[in-house]
């Protein structure tokens, strides 16, 4: 189902902004000044609103993605150290009014070029997601994707059928070997998936994490954005962070940066697991966490208007390809 995007309509912004207004003045604060639109995509919109407190900011998702507000606010109850300050949500229409997080980690670096932020973030990242274990029933009632062991596996054969989305021969697309090798894998993914998911419960997993959903606030670093979201195994998170960094630093994957970002990412879950557990599921979950990242673009790509499809049609086949890569240099 395609869905139109309303975010520009006068009406719905108009709408929008009333809410936040009404929600603000609930809490004895005044707008000041005009709302400025400063995001716009087809999933989602941001709204800078100037109060007599400082900046908010307004976000709304689209259907598919709905579940982001949700998510946001129940984090921020679970972890408040780690959470952004929740002003008012909308869950029915997937509205978040927040506080301002602070400039994104990306123009941070863009000054300092300072891996060891790094360093910082993600022992909190998955300080956030060991809090989080406990709550995964409640994530699935608010309808966040289940990519836990047996469900990755179920949702890779399925994908593996739409030849909408693998593209098969076409341009952006997987070749006919490529595709056929991937089909050939579904019983050593639910293997690899069952093997890592024994030592390490599943939790909130990011599944886009990268320094452009990382905001820095007096020397606070919080992750926000979490409209990609799934409950699955933790360490998937590393595929998309360490190909992240590493282009942001110009780094090879074996450079020893990643290694020790990779590491202080790890060390906390040796409190609920043996070294030698995470060193074995580490590897397989960032082969398999390109498997989410098809996942969680296949939902997207599905729900896009046509025009916007065609600009993101490669980025399912090119997720599942870079699993295949991964595999082979396992």
């Amino acid at each position: 189902m395609a869905y139109r995007m309303v975010w520009r309509d006068r009406d719905w912004r108009d709408e929008a902004i009333a809410w936040a207004e009404r929600r603000l003045a609930e809490r004895g604060r005044r707008v000041s000044g005009k709302a400025e639109q400063i995001h716009v995509v087809p999933w989602s919109t941001v709204l800078r609103i100037p109060t007599d407190r400082g900046a908010v900011y307004f976000k709304a998702t689209w259907p598919p993605q709905r579940h982001e507000a949700a998510i946001t606010e129940a984090l921020a109850r679970w972890a408040p150290d780690q959470g952004t300050a929740v002003l008012a949500l909308d869950r029915r229409r997937g509205w978040l009014l927040a506080e301002d997080a602070g400039p994104r980690l990306r123009e941070v670096l863009a000054k300092d070029r300072d891996i060891r932020r790094w360093h910082a973030v993600l022992p909190r990242y998955a300080e956030l997601q060991l809090k989080t274990a406990p709550h995964v029933s409640e994530l699935l009632k608010l309808d966040v994707p289940d990519r836990r062991a047996d469900a990755l596996a179920m949702s890779y054969e399925r994908l593996l059928k739409e030849r909408s989305l693998m593209r098969i021969g076409l341009k952006e697309g997987l070749s006919a070997v490529q595709h056929e090798r991937l089909r050939g894998m579904v019983p050593q993914v639910r293997e690899w998936a069952m093997a890592i998911s024994a030592a390490i419960p599943a939790t909130i997993q990011h599944d886009d994490l990268h320094d452009g959903q990382v905001f820095v606030r007096d020397g606070h670093y919080r992750i926000l954005d979490w409209g990609d979201a799934c409950v699955s195994h933790p360490f998937y998170s590393l595929s998309v962070i360490l190909r992240s960094i590493a282009y942001t630093f110009k780094l090879g994957h074996d450079a020893p940066e990643l290694a020790h970002v990779r590491d202080a990412y790890l060390e906390p879950f040796t409190r609920i697991a043996t070294r030698k557990q995470i060193r074995a599921a580490y590897p397989v979950a960032a082969r398999l966490g390109w498997i989410s990242r098809a996942l969680s673009w296949a939902l997207v790509v599905e729900n896009l208007p046509p025009a916007s499809k065609r600009k993101e049609r490669g980025s399912v086949p090119r997720s599942l390809q870079r699993f295949l890569e991964a595999t082979a240099s396992a």
